[in-house]
């Protein structure tokens, strides 16, 4: 078994559905009886014998400078087989696995140099070419650098040409998801009257699409459903509560908050539809896609082309960027249920052919035996 040091930036946490993806590697490789010492701002996964918290009872969120000394105390302390390096976390892994001699996992998430590439912030920004250069290197270092989707493989191999780049696809959030069971009754209370059709709405940060327009959708809708309800999630509380007020459909809608992932799930489970809207002008698939289409119920999306192998017109209805178009999707999917059925079954079955939770744990082990016969 290996002695694994995983360092990510971001929070890892299932309660606010980020951090699905490094919460099913930190899972998978515990589970296999790798060691894992996790340096992370914060992390609120069930506790594993195999996962030590680096940062476990720091008061407050630490900074990248914390983290990074957290790390180079560590390395001088345990000996490690491999650091496994989430997105920009990356840059400071690979010095830091070039000094102490250590192999790198590297889970991207995005490209920084290049035409397709974010940058990195700061003073980095001025120097593009630096940043495109550092990027080739820690491609060229990795023993394997783990992608979630086609799009971001191709980029990925066109900045380094030796790149061993391993397509790992992310998964839906419930299988990970420990939860207690909601009644259906407890769950539609806050509504004053018992709703016949369900829509649960998830909209990414970054979309473009109108607050006002969604929420038009949802008045079309419940023009002709009356008994029609919503759950809302990620969008801003109370701006949409207000105006929600104002188009005269507070009592149809539900906002949920960043945290509330165990009433989202719920709420999916007796859902009719889910209403998907991405971030517009993306260049990667976002893993919350899957955990709707693993719901079993059909997904209505606004079209995005980075979904183009992942929502087709078999596992969606795509509509256009205004409230008519939404309405009409939305209210196709609640008045014709076996076409209904059709689009739902077909989601279900991408996800169980091609993202399941045991594909991705196997994958990942895959990625690790393979590294430790390396050693």
């Amino acid at each position: 078994m290996m002695n694994i040091l995983f360092l990510s930036y971001a929070t890892i946490s299932l309660s606010k559905k980020s951090g699905t993806r490094q919460s099913a590697m930190l899972r998978a490789l515990a589970d296999a009886g790798h060691r894992v010492d996790l340096a992370a701002p914060s992390c609120d996964l069930p506790s594993h014998s195999q996962i030590r918290l680096l940062m476990k009872g720091k008061a407050g969120l630490p900074s990248r400078s914390k983290l990074r000394l957290k790390c180079l105390r560590a390395t001088g302390s345990t000996s490690y087989d491999a650091v496994h390096a989430v997105d920009d976390a990356v840059f400071f892994a690979a010095y830091l696995c070039r000094w102490k001699k250590i192999p790198l996992i590297y889970d991207a998430a995005r490209c920084f140099g290049g035409k397709v590439g974010t940058g990195r912030p700061g003073l980095w920004k001025l120097f593009p070419r630096s940043v495109l250069k550092m990027e080739a290197r820690i491609l060229e270092q990795a023993s394997a650098i783990l992608s979630p989707c086609t799009a971001l493989t191709n980029n990925l191999n066109e900045i380094g040409s030796n790149a061993k780049v391993v397509q790992l696809e992310d998964i839906p959030l419930q299988p990970l998801y420990t939860r207690q069971e909601v009644e259906r009754a407890a769950l539609l209370a806050p509504f004053n009257s018992r709703p016949e059709s369900v829509v649960v709405c998830s909209t990414l940060p970054s979309q473009t699409l109108g607050l006002r327009t969604l929420l038009m959708a949802a008045r079309k809708v419940i023009d002709a459903v009356p008994s029609a309800a919503f759950f809302f999630s990620g969008i801003q509380h109370e701006q949409a509560e207000e105006m929600a007020f104002n188009l005269d459909i507070s009592d149809h809608c539900i906002f949920l908050a960043a945290d509330q992932s165990e009433t989202f799930l719920s709420a999916l489970d007796f859902a009719n539809v889910s209403l998907f809207v991405p971030q517009t002008g993306t260049r990667y698939i976002q893993p919350e896609v899957y955990t709707l289409l693993h719901a079993g119920i059909p997904l209505v999306t606004l079209h995005e082309e980075a979904y183009d192998e992942v929502l087709t017109e078999k596992t969606s209805i795509q509509v256009l960027p205004n409230s008519d178009s939404i309405a009409e999707g939305l209210l196709r999917v609640i008045q014709e249920p076996l076409f209904a059925l059709a689009v739902a079954l077909e989601g279900q079955q991408l996800v169980a052919d091609r993202h399941t939770y045991s594909s991705f744990k196997h994958k990942i082990r895959m990625v690790y035996r393979q590294l430790s016969k390396q050693g």
